[in-house]
This record gives structure tokens, sequence and C-alpha cells, in this order.
């Protein structure tokens, strides 16, 4: 708003400045300034209210960001790249250190299923 009334009075300050520097001068341009300052009232544009606010004003979120969110947001900031990885010895498998290769294991575990179903016991593991 103040910017819409400082518009209006730039466009009046011609003829003010007119009117005042009339009092010294001749009388005929006095006479000239006595007529009302022409002012055109209108409805401001959205662009002129715009000018009203800085650009930081307008970038509002529409709501509060929930735990959720935020911490799905950050879940990507601890994880690092692994260092450990190795080729398997006995497959040539990718596989971490010091850990058994899945190909592996499933290998064996197949073996020794198939094993224990042809002698006809598989003893529980639990």
């Amino acid at each position: 708003m103040a910017a819409l009334a400082l518009r209006q009075t730039q466009s009046l300050l011609p003829s003010i400045r007119f009117s005042l520097f009339s009092r010294w001068s001749a009388p005929a341009i006095a006479s000239a300034s006595l007529s009302p300052p022409s002012t055109s009232w209108s409805l401001p544009s959205l662009d002129s209210l715009l000018d009203l606010f800085p650009p930081f004003l307008l970038a509002v979120p529409k709501s509060k960001t929930s735990h959720s969110r935020k911490a799905m947001r950050s879940a990507n900031k601890g994880l690092k790249d692994k260092r450990n990885i190795t080729n398997c010895a006995g497959c040539g498998s990718v596989k971490l250190a010091h850990n058994i290769c899945p190909n592996c294991y499933s290998a064996v575990t197949r073996a020794w299923k198939a094993k224990n179903k042809e002698v006809g016991e598989i003893p529980d593991l639990s």
C-alpha cells in the first residue's frame, strides 16, 4: 500500500514543485498552477501488488513437514560406500569380506538338504 501511495504522490510531485516555485515566479505561472492536479485513482494490478512484497516473503510452505518426511529426506545422509567388497575364492562372485558367499552358501545348503532327504531325516535347526 505504501508503494501505491508513493506512486500517487510521484504523479503529484511535478505539479507541487511547479506550485512551490510559482510563488517566486511570475503571476501568470501561478494562475496556471491553481487548477487541481489531475489524479486517476484505479485499482492496482497484480504486478504492482507483488512489487510491495520481497520475493522471500512469497515462498511459504503450505503445511508443516512431518517427522516422518524429514526422516525420509535425511535417511541417505548417513550412508557410506562399502569398501570391504572382495571376490569369493570358491565361485568368484562378489561378496563382503569376512562373510560367507551367498552363492556358495545356497549351493552347500541345497546339497546338505538333498543328502538328508535321501537319508530320511532332516534335523531340526531351531
